[in-house]
């Protein structure tokens, strides 16, 4: 069993303690200690119960100076903080709790021998009009190295250390992997060449290198070949049997690449007008190449997450996004990208559950390092109310995709819906260190706040979700729902008008303003508003099986027969977790 918790691996049948995969040293009685707390997690451990464990029936002269020293070990090990722990929390007198929140490791996921980044190629060329090209082979050769026997870091975070300054040691332990890929791109009227090199992390060692020239004509069809030609090298050198590289077809036209890259640059970042501007460089895309089916996922994505981020109609967009999903399936069903899209849509829009978890199972099996399918897979399983399932599933894709602050704000927000609100919030922190204007993760930390009973702290944070996330309603239709918790109902009552009146100039989710009902108690308006959201199709509906606020609901048999009628299951709500220093009086 492997047991994770932050970017910590207990195995305990190895007896081995790893930070991001790779052996931490701890002392014997030090990890013996460690099992047992993490075994007990959330619970007090007495001080006798510890030196019972550590020592047995033993006379042991000194019990309270080794159990401290076992515990200041574990701290060092964890890298934990005595006056404001992650991990090990002191109980005064009494002993000790472990307080992170903990994953068991989903069993059936693939093992891998070794783990790669590839570094963003440097454009040499001199013409920064030639970027495009040098992130397209970046871009390529990542999908091309992801098999069952390499784990391979998502775009996401590797284009983060585009120009660093860097070393491949200091990148290497940041991201967690045994080996880099450094590449280069020179280009001139005639001619494209590209040098390689395979770094191992653990002596800086080059494994390899090797020179591509190619015709400058023939650069584009270069993108494929070079990741599938890297992809078999590697493999060669570091798998133990023969790999068959993932492979995916892109296009022949460079207008229609260079349209997809930049609609991806636009995609990512997740916000209304950034969103918009993705579909238009997709559809570009598809319009100067029909049969380039990574655009037409791309196109499937936005068109899917436009209605959770922006407020978007979905009854606008589901059959454009359902068309766009098919047409990649048509166009290339062996595309890991092309099946997340119709997993996604699956989930979103068609609310067909079964066939969403069988479309993205499937573009794992296709590729195992496609941080977005195993995104996508957690959140479809937590929402069925799986949460074991799905925050092992996240755990493979913060491997994938760590520096990602998309992936770590949806990781809060399944650990929220788990009820681990100590791990929802360490998420949503983590992905406003990355991006500190990243909208998503100010709306999980609002979430934690309200539900941990530091409700006015959540005020200020849906203030700059609604901001920075160019008008969200969901932000504001929390920010009414805690008015009302706190007592401030004619403020509440006056969010819930500029909902009502908003909604007439554009579309406003109804779950949204169901939402504010339920904080003013307003059952009738709730079950009213629900109803709505069913029949308009709102994505948000996926959510009445897991967020908290509705639990008081959970026994209705209204809520039940709702929940019937939308095709989701009945969840019992998870036991909350959280450690002490979370439990504050409302503020």
């Amino acid at each position: 069993m492997v047991l994770k918790f932050s970017n910590y691996e207990l195995d305990v049948a190895a007896y081995e303690l790893r930070r991001r995969g790779r052996p931490v040293r701890v002392e014997r009685l030090a990890m013996e200690l460690m099992l047992l707390l993490v075994e007990r997690r959330g619970t007090l451990v007495t001080r006798e119960e510890i030196a019972a464990h550590l020592w047995g029936g033993q006379v042991f002269h000194d019990a309270e100076n080794g159990v401290h020293t076992a515990v200041r070990k574990i701290r060092q090990a964890l890298k934990d903080s005595p006056k404001d722990p992650a991990f090990i929390q002191t109980v005064p007198g009494k002993g000790y709790r472990f307080i992170g929140s903990v994953i068991v490791a989903d069993p059936s996921a693939p093992a891998r021998s070794a783990s790669i980044a590839v570094l963003p190629f440097e454009n040499l060329t001199g013409d920064p009009s030639q970027e495009y090209l040098s992130d397209g082979l970046t871009e390529e050769t990542i999908a091309a190295l992801g098999t069952e026997q390499l784990a391979v870091i998502a775009r996401t975070s590797v284009m983060r250390y585009k120009h660093t300054k860097k070393t491949a040691r200091q990148i290497a332990e940041e991201l967690g992997v045994d080996y880099l890929l450094e590449s280069a791109l020179r280009r001139d009227a005639e001619a494209v060449r590209v040098t390689t090199r395979l770094i191992r992390a653990r002596d800086q060692a080059q494994v390899w290198n090797h020179q591509y020239d190619r015709d400058a004509q023939s650069a584009l069809q270069l993108q494929g070949e070079l990741g599938r030609a890297i992809a078999q090298r590697i493999h060669s050198g570091l798998a133990q049997r023969p790999a068959v590289a993932h492979v995916r077809e892109t296009t022949s036209d460079p207008d229609a690449y260079d349209l997809y890259l930049r609609g991806k640059h636009y995609w990512n970042q997740i916000r209304p007008t950034t969103l918009r501007r993705a579909i238009e460089f997709f559809e570009s895309a598809v319009s100067k190449d029909p049969s380039f089916a990574l655009a037409w996922s791309g196109l499937a994505d936005t068109y899917a997450v436009l209605p959770v981020t922006s407020d978007a109609d979905p009854s606008e967009l589901w059959a454009k996004a359902r068309h766009a999903a098919d047409e990649a399936m048509r166009l290339q069903s062996g595309l890991a990208e092309a099946c997340t899209s119709s997993g996604a849509v699956g989930f979103w829009l068609d609310w067909n559950w079964r066939r969403a978890e069988q479309d993205l199972r499937r573009a794992i099996s296709l590729n195992p390092s496609y941080a977005s399918a195993h995104r996508f897979l957690a959140h479809v399983l937590s929402n069925l109310g799986r949460h074991s399932e799905a925050l092992a599933v996240m755990a493979n894709a913060l491997r994938l995709d760590p520096l990602s602050p998309a992936l770590r704000a949806v990781s809060g927000q399944l650990a929220f819906q788990a009820r681990q609100f100590e791990h929802a919030e360490e998420q949503a922190r983590h992905a406003l260190a990355l991006h500190s204007e990243f909208w998503l993760g100010h709306l999980i930390l609002a979430k934690v706040y309200q539900q941990t009973g530091r409700v006015a702290a959540a005020l200020p944070e849906l203030d700059l979700a609604f901001q920075l996330s160019e008008g969200n309603t969901e932000a504001l239709s929390l920010k009414g729902y805690t008015l009302a918790r706190l007592g401030r109902r004619t403020e509440a009552q006056q969010v819930l008008r500029t909902l009502l009146e908003t909604a007439r100039t554009r579309f406003v989710p109804p779950y949204n303003v169901a939402l504010l009902q339920a904080g003013l108690g307003d059952s009738g308006a709730v079950y009213e508003w629900l109803e709505k959201a069913r029949l308009d199709r709102d994505v948000h509906m996926v959510f009445l099986t897991v967020e908290p606020k509705w639990d008081p609901f959970r026994d209705d048999p209204s809520f039940q027969s709702l929940l019937e009628r939308c095709g989701l299951p009945l969840v019992t709500a998870p036991r909350a977790s959280m450690s002490i220093r979370a439990r504050r009086a409302p503020a």
